[in-house]
């Protein structure tokens, strides 16, 4: 067998049964359980009933992983009101869904309060249950501002006094380094340990404080994490205060549509918050990564002359993480969570298609590109020659953004050379931007609305370029940008534009990787590469989901040859591991090879000239096939299809 995809087919029913025997599930049809609202859909009414059983009987923490668009939110509250009744629950979420969980809590027949600040905390004191207090992980972590507070001491230095920092409690005199250092980090001072640091206005207390300071532990019998592939970082504000409120409340729901973004210490942080198994067998995340991930060991030898006639080799070594995981993780993760497809909730979904373009460029796009590539090629190889990483960030970044903005030049200076790359004509119009208006007006002439998502938007500004080019073709386009409409608001911001006959919308896929509905786009373009498995599986789905009635289209733009194609390959490969975890097998198995960091990965593309895999032309593979679709081919768009 040349795969795990042709073992399943050929073994499958066997297997089954075999994995029904060992892991025997909770409940296998949904029990009678109150729907004071809506009632569920399909295998809805299943993972309803195993999470309220498995919360009852002590579960402490349980994951509801659901293809975006299947209504974890719904499943979450009606849970929640069925594992405690008249219980309190505590939700923490994105800013821009907290009005969201509230208005549907209340449609459940539950009060719902939206925790703005700390002084409101006092408030729910005296409130009974049914009760979702419903907080934004922003406003949650949000506490007082604070500066660096260093004394300063003169020191005798050559003849003439010297100034040096000290600590303003003990006086002791403190490194040059330890007072940048407390720039950037609330440090203590090495020999007394008083703070180096001190709170500024404005003097406010964060609502996760003022929450475990004012209420008793066990006033929330659950919390809900929405999104909990969010808090996954292990040190930050955010992961911090996520993993606080789990201990203090005790139950915890988290809801993700994406539990894996591809590497095995992506999901680290979160199963060691909320599975003490795994973090007392694995407290390091490099064990548990060598446990349950791919990991690749690379040897170098170096011969080192040790005397005139002597020599004697020298091996050095390197582990790396590459993407994929074990299925010795399943054990621990399927009693512990409920899984729900798109395709087990809602019967009658339209298609969904993805197609790759891989786009050559014109001819004189490309003389200028390929020189600037060529240099950007050796400054890279000679950065990773003399193992440096500093600037291979800003370098690739450079090298995924240049080929889409020709009327800007480039010009960047490194230690290992200098790129430059000449500026054409602002009015050139470079091939890729012809097909985005070609694939746009084809849209738009059947009915349909397109959203493209970018990467650039800030110098080499892409939303304000493509709008104009839009607009030039007579087609209503507008852009989205973060500074410019709050979170909360986007939802309500697209939708007022497409009451006023919005066509095509530009913007960044982050703005709405989460949460929200766009079933008025049925067509998504991803003009620049998005390398963030997480981002692009959530943002490729906003438009496909439940109440969608034309069939959705998802293209991929790139140009040949550059770093954008190999970008494409690294993402679709982190994206089939990510998938396998959730049950879908995709080719490339449930443990695919790819290379283990984006940054590195596209910089040894770049130098060792890029990978093209077979079938990335046209119509080429889907990267994140959905349950049901043909992962090896996607028929020719339907001709009957392409109405509305």
């Amino acid at each position: 067998m040349k795969n795990l995809r042709e073992l399943i087919e050929r073994y499958g029913e066997k297997l089954l049964l075999q994995v029904a025997q060992t892991y025997r599930p909770l409940v296998q049809v949904p029990e009678e359980h109150s729907f004071p609202g809506r009632q569920p859909l399909g295998a809805q009414a299943l993972a309803i009933s195993g999470l309220v059983r498995a919360l009852k009987e002590g579960e402490r923490a349980l994951f509801l992983v659901g293809e975006m668009g299947v209504g974890k939110t719904y499943m979450a509250i009606v849970t929640a009101l069925n594992a405690f009744p008249q219980g309190r629950y505590l939700v923490l979420c994105p800013p821009h869904l907290v009005e969201k969980w509230a208005r549907e809590a209340r449609e459940e027949g539950a009060e719902a309060v939206i925790l703005d600040r700390s002084k409101a905390v006092e408030g729910l004191k005296g409130k009974k249950g049914p009760l979702f207090v419903v907080l934004s992980r922003e406003r949650a972590k949000l506490g007082p501002g604070w500066e660096r507070a260093l004394a300063w001491r003169t020191v005798p230095a050559k003849g003439k006094g010297e100034r040096v920092p000290a600590c303003p409690s003990c006086g002791a005199l403190l490194t040059e380094e330890e007072a940048e250092r407390a720039e950037k980090r609330r440090l203590s001072c090495p020999r007394c340990k008083s703070p180096l640091w001190q709170e500024v206005p404005p003097r406010r207390e964060a609502v996760y404080h003022a929450l475990k300071r004012l209420l008793p532990k066990g006033f929330f019998d659950l919390l809900i994490l929405d999104e909990a592939h969010e808090y996954k970082g292990g040190n930050t504000a955010q992961g911090l205060t996520a993993a606080g409120l789990m201990d203090w409340v005790g139950q915890t729901l988290l809801l993700t549509g994406t539990l894996f973004g591809g590497y095995a210490r992506d999901i680290y942080p979160t199963l060691a918050r909320s599975v003490p198994e795994v973090r007392e067998r694995w407290p390091k995340e490099g064990d548990f990564a060598a446990q349950f991930g791919l990991l690749e060991r690379v040897e170098r030898q170096k011969v080192v002359q040790d005397g005139y006639y002597t020599r004697r080799r020298e091996t050095r070594g390197t582990t790396r993480e590459r993407p994929g995981l074990s299925p010795l993780l399943l054990p621990l993760l399927l009693p512990r969570a409920a899984f729900v497809r798109l395709g087990e909730v809602a019967e009658a979904l339209p298609p969904y298609r993805e197609e790759v373009r891989i786009i050559p460029m014109d001819e004189v796009h490309s003389q200028v590109y390929r020189r600037f590539q060529e240099n950007l090629r050796k400054v890279v190889a000679r950065a990773l020659a003399e193992g440096s990483r500093a600037l291979l960030g800003h370098l690739l970044m450079a090298g995924l953004q240049t080929p889409d903005s020709p009327w800007l030049e480039e010009e960047i200076l490194t230690p290992f050379g200098t790129v430059r790359m000449p500026a054409l004509e602002e009015t050139h119009r470079h091939e890729k931007e012809k097909v985005l208006l070609e694939l746009v007006r084809d849209e738009v002439g059947r009915g349909r609305r397109v959203l493209v998502y970018v990467q650039g938007t800030d110098r080499r500004d892409q939303i304000a370029r493509l709008v104009d080019l839009l607009r030039q073709e007579g087609i209503q386009a507008d852009g989205l940008r973060a500074e410019k409409v709050d979170p909360a608001k986007r939802e309500a911001w697209i939708r007022e534009r497409v009451g006023k006959g919005l066509q095509a919308l530009v913007l960044h896929p982050r703005l709405v990787q989460t949460g929200l509905d766009l079933v008025d786009f049925p067509t998504l373009v991803f003009y620049q590469p998005e390398y963030s498995v997480y981002t692009l599986r959530q943002a490729s789905r906003r438009s496909w989901r439940i109440g969608q009635p034309h069939p959705v289209r998802v293209v991929f733009l790139a140009y040949r040859g550059t770093l954008q194609e190999s970008a494409l390959t690294l993402v679709a490969r982190k994206a089939r591991a990510s998938l396998a975890l959730e049950g879908e097998l995709p080719e490339g198995g449930l443990i695919a090879a790819a290379e283990e960091d984006p940054t590195l990965a596209l910089a040894r593309a770049l130098v060792q000239g890029v990978e093209r895999p077979e079938g990335l032309e046209g119509s080429g593979p889907v990267l994140f096939a959905p349950r049901g679709v043909p992962v090896k081919e996607i028929p020719r768009w339907p001709k009957a299809a392409r109405g509305g």
